[in-house]
């Protein structure tokens, strides 16, 4: 009599043994992709409680909503509104700031506060194959502010001109400048964030000391140039994050610029290659040392 009818504990042990995987192995490039989408999503905190949505929602609202506005009083008052992209970018700037505060911890901090890298190692993916894609990902999220909407602005221009083609032959270098800076900006912000959140597990803390951060390293760069004289002071600029967005802004897209420095053209992006090789050290170390 089975021991399950005597009242006993019963089971039973099927010997299935183990067996070979014979579907499509898709390999590493699919398992980059795969983690890039993923973060992607994370990041727009899809796939989260509604709570984490808001402040990307926000975040597309206020870096969207000047040039929607712009482009709909040129749709009526062509002639008489003169909205450059440079003022443009103020506002994307600083959603772009906010956006990497909080995008960035999202990218690595909770995955070395749960431990859970050496799952993501196991697949098909080395650390600098898991390193590229989180950059990648937040790279292409913070493009979606940076680029967007001085796009949608090039374009209202263009489709309101007179001759829209002649227009936009005669303003393609508006469309490089716009470029540029979007692809400059994303990145200085991308490596300062993820430096931060190499060094911090949780992402609370993580988004208060890059916020903290460069406002109070933009705060000491701004008295130390009241304090100093000489030329090497116009080089202080180069180290204060807001203000150096702002000389490349003034540089690329026209405007005040920074109040600080006097200095021209490329020699801005020697402190967004220092940002990036400092950021890439500090993960090179967090991450491939550790290997």
């Amino acid at each position: 009599m089975p021991a399950e009818s005597a009242g006993q504990p019963y089971g039973e042990v099927y010997d299935l043994g183990y067996k070979h995987y014979d579907g499509e192995r898709l390999g590493r490039a699919h398992a980059i992709r795969a983690l890039i989408v993923w973060s992607m999503k994370r990041g727009l905190g899809i796939r989260k409680r509604w709570t984490s949505k808001i402040m990307p929602a926000l975040l597309y609202v206020a870096a969207y909503s000047p040039a929607l506005i712009v482009a709909g009083i040129l749709a009526f008052l062509p002639t008489q509104v003169d909205f450059s992209y440079g003022s443009l970018a103020g506002f994307i700037s600083m959603a772009l700031l906010i956006f990497a505060a909080g995008l960035a911890p999202e990218m690595l901090s909770d995955d070395r506060r749960e431990n859970v890298l050496a799952l993501y190692l196991a697949r098909a993916i080395t650390p600098v194959n898991y390193l590229l894609a989180k950059i990648a990902a937040m790279i292409i999220l913070m493009a979606t502010i940076a680029f967007g909407p001085q796009l949608l602005l090039f374009i209202a221009k263009v489709l309101l001109a007179d001759n829209p083609l002649s227009y936009f032959g005669n303003h393609l270098g508006d469309l490089g400048r716009i470029i540029a800076w979007g692809a400059i900006i994303c990145v200085y912000y991308t490596a300062i964030g993820l430096a931060v959140a190499a060094l911090v597990d949780r992402k609370g803390i993580a988004s208060a000391v890059f916020i903290g951060g460069i406002l109070l390293i933009t705060a000491i760069t701004n008295a130390l140039f009241d304090a100093t004289s000489g030329t090497l002071r116009d080089y202080i600029v180069l180290i204060s994050p807001i203000e150096l967005v702002q000389s490349i802004t003034g540089w690329l897209l026209g405007g005040s610029g920074s109040t600080i420095g006097n200095l021209v053209g490329p020699a801005y992006l020697v402190g967004v290659v220092a940002a990036v090789i400092a950021a890439g050290l500090i993960m090179q170390r967090r991450y491939l040392a550790e290997e």
